[in-house]
C-alpha cells in the first residue's frame, strides 16, 4: 500500500494528518491520536466522525494538483458501525486511487474521450471527457461522482442463497473434498478414499435433488468423461486410478475438474471447448442467432457488407475453436479460451495458410513468428463482435448474456493501439504545401478542413454543395443530414454518433479564400467528387491521406496521422478557452456526461458559434498555399498512374 501511495504522487493512505477537521469538531480531539496514549482513537483511514455519523475523505495526488491546501475528495457514509464504515472506506479509497491513476494516464496520453465512465457504464460510446483534469476542482468534482456510484454498489447486500442452492453447494464441496483427497494417493484420508463410492453417492444426490433441475424429465444417468485441448497432455496410464464423477440427473452439469499427468489441475480455458459438457438447453445453437444477426446486418446496412462479411468470418472461427453450442451454455471460460487460442493468431491476412484448418494455423505459430493482432482487434473485433452476436435474442428468448462480467485477460503480445500524435506547425505547412501542389483538390481541402472544423475524415468526404448555408448573417456553417444519395441509392454518411450530424461552424478564412462560395454553387453534388465514386471513398480517402502524410515526411508508426488535425483542433479551442460543450458540439461529440448538460439545445448558439469564428490562425502555420486556388480545375482533375503531369 505505501509503495502505492508513492506512485499516486503520496497520497496517504490517512487523510487525518494535516487536514483541517474545523467543520467536524467531534474529530478535532482524535486528529492528532497517535501521538499522546490518553486520546481516544481516530475513526480509521479516510474517515471522519461527527457522531454515529461518517465522512470519507481522501487528498489528491500531488501529480494532479494535489498537496496541502488544495481540496479534499468527501463523501458522506452515513450513520452505520464503525466496522462498516472502514469496510467501506477502504473501498472508497482503491476506487479513488484507481480513478486518481486513469486521470493521470488520460492526462499523459493526450486521450481526450472517456472510455471507462462510471461502474457498468457503456463503454461503446466516444464521449468527450466533461471534466478535464487539469485543475484540482476538476478532480475532485470528477472522483466524488465516480464515488457515489461505487458507494451505491458496494453498499448493496449480498443475495442469501436459497435452501436449494445452499444443499447444491454442500454437494460442490463434497465432491471437491473427495477429489483432493485422491489426488494425495497414498496420502489421502483412508476414511474418506476407502468409501468414495458412498460418499460420492451421497454428495452427488445432494446436488441433483435441488431446485436447480428445472422442470421435466431428467436426463439418465450417464458417465461423463471431460476431454482436454490436443495441446495439453493426456493423463499416462500410470498415474493411480480415479473413480469417475456420474453427472447428476439434472440440466445443470457440475464443473469436474481435470489433472494432467503431473496430478495438475488443468484450467478450464485450456481445455477444448468443443467437448466440455453442457447443461441441457432448449434455445438455439449460437450458429442459428449469429447468422439471424447476420442476415439482420446485410439487410439494415446494405453498403456494409465488407464488415458482415468479416464479421462472419469472425463468427465462423469462433464456432471452429470453441464449437457450436445452444447461446445459454457458454460461460467466462468460452471466451477466454477463445483469447488464449488467438494469441497466435496471424494479424496479417496472407500468414494464414488457406489449406491449413484455424487450429493447424494456431499451433504453427506457437513461437510467435507471426506478428499477432492488436488489442484493439482483439476487444473491439473478435470478441467484441462474438458478443454483440450471442446477445442478439437475449430479450426475446429469455437468456442472460453468458459473458456479462468476465474478467477476460488479453494476452501480453497484444499491443495496445497507438494514441493519435499532436503535429507540429512545420509538419501542418508541409502537408498543406504538398497538397496544394499536388493539383487534387481532396488532397489540397481535406487537411485544411480536418484542421479547421475538427471533424472526421468520413463525414468531410460526404458534404455536399447544399450540406453549407449562412447559419448566423455573414457565419457559414455545414451539416449533413445523415443520408446521402450515391450512384442513384441513398446511402449513410458514416458518422460514429448521432452528435456528428449537427452543424459545424466553418471558419472564415474558407471563405475568404473562395471555397465556401464555390462549394455553394455545387448544389446537390459532393465537393469531392474524385473520392466519391470510388468503391469504398472512407477507405480511399484513408489510403490517400496516408500516402500525403507519407511524401511529407510523416511517418504513420509515430501516431501522426489525419486524425491527429482533429485532436489538435480541439487542443487549440481548448487553448483560447472556448466553453467544452461548445468544443464537444463542434467535433460532433457526445454532449454531456451529466443530466444536467443533457437539457437545452444540442446545437451550437450564435454566441458559440461566433466565438468559434473569432479563432486566430496560428501565426507559425503557412496558410497563403490556398490563396487563389482554380476549385473548378482541381476538382476536374482525376488521378492516374505515374508520374503526374505539371499544369
Amino acid at each position: 500500500m505505501e509503495s502505492f501511495d508513492r506512485e499516486l504522487g503520496g497520497v496517504s493512505s490517512r487523510v487525518s494528518r494535516g487536514v483541517s477537521f474545523a467543520d467536524h469538531p467531534a474529530e478535532v480531539a482524535s486528529a492528532g491520536s497517535n501521538r499522546t496514549g490518553d486520546r481516544p482513537r481516530g475513526a480509521g483511514p479516510h474517515l471522519v466522525r461527527t457522531g454515529t455519523s461518517y465522512l470519507f475523505q481522501i487528498r489528491i495526488p500531488k501529480t494532479l494538483g494535489g498537496g496541502r491546501g488544495s481540496p479534499l475528495v468527501r463523501l458522506g457514509i452515513g450513520a452505520r458501525p464503525a466496522a462498516d464504515a472502514r469496510r467501506i472506506a477502504d473501498l472508497l479509497a482503491a476506487a479513488a486511487r484507481t480513478r486518481f491513476d486513469e486521470i493521470g494516464r488520460r492526462s499523459m496520453s493526450g486521450d481526450k474521450t472517456d472510455k471507462s465512465g462510471a461502474p457498468n457504464a457503456d463503454t461503446s460510446v466516444d464521449v468527450e471527457q466533461l471534466f478535464s483534469g487539469e485543475t484540482p476542482d476538476e478532480v475532485v468534482v470528477e472522483v466524488r461522482g465516480y464515488l457515489k456510484a461505487v458507494k451505491r454498489i458496494v453498499e448493496q447486500d449480498p443475495r442469501q442463497p436459497s435452501a436449494e442452492e445452499s444443499q447444491a453447494f454442500a454437494g460442490m464441496r463434497g465432491l471437491v473434498g473427495i477429489a483432493r483427497e485422491i489426488a494425495k494417493g497414498s496420502e489421502g484420508n483412508s476414511l474418506i478414499v476407502d468409501n468414495v463410492d458412498v460418499l460420492k453417492t451421497k454428495y452427488v444426490d445432494k446436488f441433483a435433488g435441488t431446485a436447480l433441475s428445472p422442470s421435466g424429465p431428467a436426463p439418465s444417468h450417464t458417465t461423463t468423461q471431460l476431454q482436454p485441448s490436443p495441446a495439453i497432455p493426456q493423463p499416462q496410464s500410470a498415474a493411480p486410478p480415479r473413480p469417475t464423477l456420474e453427472a447428476p440427473p439434472a440440466a445443470f452439469v457440475p464443473r469436474a475438474v481435470v489433472r494432467d499427468e503431473k496430478g495438475n489441475i488443468i484450467p478450464a480455458y485450456r481445455l477444448d471447448r468443443r467437448t466440455v459438457p453442457r447443461p441441457a438447453s432448449e434455445k438455439p445453437r449460437f450458429s442459428e442467432v449469429s447468422e439471424e444477426y447476420l442476415e439482420y446486418r446485410e439487410a439494415a446496412s446494405p453498403s456494409k457488407q465488407k464488415d458482415i462479411n468479416t464479421a462472419r468470418f469472425r463468427r465462423d472461427l469462433f464456432l471452429e475453436l470453441i464449437g457450436d453450442h445452444p447461446v445459454d451454455t457458454y460461460n467466462a471460460s468460452d471466451l477466454q479460451a477463445y483469447v488464449h487460442l488467438l494469441s497466435f493468431w496471424p494479424a496479417n491476412e496472407a500468414d494464414r495458410r488457406t489449406d491449413w484448418t484455424a487450429r493447424e494455423i494456431i499451433d504453427d505459430n506457437r513461437d510467435m513468428h507471426l506478428k499477432p493482432i492488436k488489442l484493439s482487434t482483439f476487444q473491439d473485433g473478435y470478441v467484441g463482435s462474438i458478443g454483440t452476436m450471442i446477445r442478439h435474442k437475449m430479450k426475446e428468448l429469455g437468456y442472460s448474456d453468458p459473458f456479462a462480467n468476465a474478467n477476460i485477460r488479453f494476452p501480453e503480445t497484444a499491443a495496445p493501439k497507438r494514441k493519435s500524435a499532436p503535429l507540429s506547425a512545420e509538419k501542418i505547412s508541409a502537408v498543406f504545401r504538398i497538397g496544394v501542389a499536388s493539383g487534387l483538390l481532396d488532397e489540397a481541402m481535406l487537411p485544411l478542413l480536418g484542421h479547421l472544423t475538427g471533424r472526421r475524415l468520413g463525414l468531410l468526404i460526404h458534404l455536399q454543395g447544399s450540406d453549407i448555408r449562412d447559419k448566423f448573417g455573414g457565419l457559414f456553417v455545414a451539416e449533413t443530414s445523415g443520408i446521402v444519395v450515391k450512384d442513384g441509392k441513398w446511402v449513410r454518411v458514416p458518422f460514429k454518433t448521432d452528435a456528428s450530424t449537427g452543424f459545424f461552424v466553418l471558419h472564415p478564412f474558407l471563405k475568404e479564400i473562395g471555397f465556401i462560395d464555390w462549394a455553394m454553387k455545387q448544389g446537390d453534388a459532393f465537393l469531392f467528387p474524385g473520392i466519391m465514386n470510388l468503391h469504398d471513398p472512407s477507405k480511399s480517402a484513408s489510403s490517400y491521406m496516408q500516402r500525403l502524410f507519407k511524401k511529407a515526411g510523416i511517418e504513420k508508426g509515430n501516431g501522426e496521422v489525419f486524425h491527429s488535425l482533429r485532436g489538435g483542433n480541439i487542443d487549440d479551442m481548448r487553448d483560447e478557452k472556448v466553453d467544452g460543450r461548445i468544443r464537444r458540439i463542434q467535433v460532433g461529440h457526445t454532449v454531456g456526461g451529466d443530466e444536467h448538460e443533457g437539457y437545452g439545445q444540442q446545437v451550437l448558439s450564435e454566441k458559440g458559434a461566433r466565438q468559434l469564428a473569432l479563432l486566430p490562425l496560428s501565426p507559425e502555420i503557412d496558410f497563403s498555399v490556398f490563396r487563389g486556388l482554380p476549385f473548378d480545375v482541381m476538382a476536374a482533375r482525376k488521378r492516374t498512374r505515374g508520374r503526374r503531369p505539371k499544369d
